[in-house]
Order: C-alpha cells, then structure tokens, then sequence
C-alpha cells in the first residue's frame, strides 16, 4: 500500500552536504574575508586603486557565486559547479596580475592561490570527478614501450621548502596571523608574534594563538628562554617577551 511518505519527493541540495559546506564554501568565504582585509591593509594610490576595485568586484562575485552553489541539486552540480569554478581561476588570476603590478606581496599571494587551488581540487575530486591523466599514462601514449628504452618511470620531485612569513611589525592580529602565517610548529609560532610585537606579554601572544592555553605558552616559552631563543624581562605578570637578536 502506498503512503504519503512514498510520494514525497526528497530535494537534496548541497548545503546539506557537510563535506562541501566546509571544505568549499567556508573555505571560500573566508579566503574572501582575508581578501578584503589585505586590501583593507594597503596603501594605494591611483593605479594601486584600479586593482583593488578589481579583485573587490572578482571577490564578491566570487562570493556571491559559492552562495549560489549551496542551492544546488545534484542534477545542477555539472554546469553550477563549473561556473563556480570559472569565478575561482578568475580570481586567482586578478591576485597574479595585481601581484605582478607590485600590489599584493608575492608570499601573500601565494598563500591565497594555494587556498583556491584547494578549493578547485576538492569540488573536481569530490563532485565533477576530474581525475586528469596520469605521467605513466601520458608517456605510455607518448613512448611506446616496445620501441623505447629509455625508462619512463617519472624522476622523484624534492618538496619545495615553506618560506617563514614575516608579519608587518606591531600587527599580530588574529586575522593578520591567519593571513600571514601558516606555521604549525608551537614554538616557531610564538616567534614569529614575538618579531611582530617585541615586548609581548603572555595575554598578547595567548591572543593570537588561540588554540592553546596561557600554561602552555608559559612552557614553550621557558623552553625558548633556555635554548636562548627568547628574552625575558620583568617577573611574573609583569614578565615581557622579545626574540633575542
């Protein structure tokens, strides 16, 4: 016997997707957000302004895109996603121009074209499935191996080094740590806000480093003081922090 329940139609769209929710669209968002306050963060003049009006219009279209995906059914995934994902290389491409032009710094732009790329490799690995083709199959239709024998074996590739990033000293923002940093080390974080803000007190540094407690830093640092590291001058509360020179 049919039931209601069997005549109800189940519309399942991607802002129900948990996976694409954070991995897509917060992570768009808040590349967005770090966007907007570098522009926010710099100086400009009137060629400097062209690019910033530029990247701010790419920006929110962007945005306004990654809101649009999340109404998304699965029989609309091909051609939306695939709009999105123009807006993405679109953007990524102002950022190099504008990078080019000398308005964003190199290692920021980095930063923010690696945050997109994540983005694009996750919607084509997860939802459009656009595994690619692999070097052994590119030199298989390349190279015959019947009539090659040269070994088509791709050659190991060293990883490529992470730069420090240097914050702009006096700023230890949460969000200019987010933008600037990208350490996972404990104590090399608490360096690098240490050459942000010289004389740093443990409330300063526990205001940036938001994922440990105020003890733990207390640790690190002591562990810094005698590896000779770090410099301590007052006691107790008073007590303040600066990276030896």
């Amino acid at each position: 016997m049919e039931t209601e329940k069997d005549k109800t139609i189940q519309i399942k769209r991607l802002s129900s997707d948990g996976n694409y929710y954070n991995n897509v669209f917060k992570r768009t968002e808040k590349t967005v957000s770090v966007i907007f306050y570098i522009l926010s963060e710099t100086r400009t003049n009137a060629n400097v302004d062209v690019h910033i009006q530029t990247i701010k219009d790419r920006a929110l279209k962007t945005h306004e895109w990654s809101l649009k995906t999340l109404s998304l059914q699965p029989h609309e995934y091909k051609e939306g996603l695939l709009e999105f994902q123009y807006e993405l290389v679109s953007l990524e491409s102002t950022l190099r121009v504008a990078q080019m032009a000398g308005v964003i710094p190199q290692d920021i732009f980095m930063l923010l074209a690696d945050q997109l790329d994540s983005v694009l490799r996750f919607i084509n690995n997860h939802y459009l499935k656009n595994d690619g083709v692999s070097v052994e199959e590119l030199t298989e239709v390349a190279i015959p191996k019947s009539t090659s024998s040269v070994s088509t074996k791709p050659k190991a590739v060293a990883p490529r080094r992470q730069q420090r990033i240097q914050i702009p000293a006096g700023d230890i923002s949460t969000d200019a740590y987010l933008v600037y940093s990208q350490l996972t080390d404990r104590a090399e974080r608490i360096q690098t806000v240490l050459e942000a803000k010289p004389q740093a007190t443990i409330k300063d540094i526990a205001e940036v480093i938001t994922d440990v407690s105020e003890k733990t830093i207390q640790r690190e640092l002591n562990s810094l003081i005698e590896k000779g590291q770090v410099v301590r001058e007052g006691e107790r509360r008073w007590s303040r922090y600066s990276v030896k020179k």
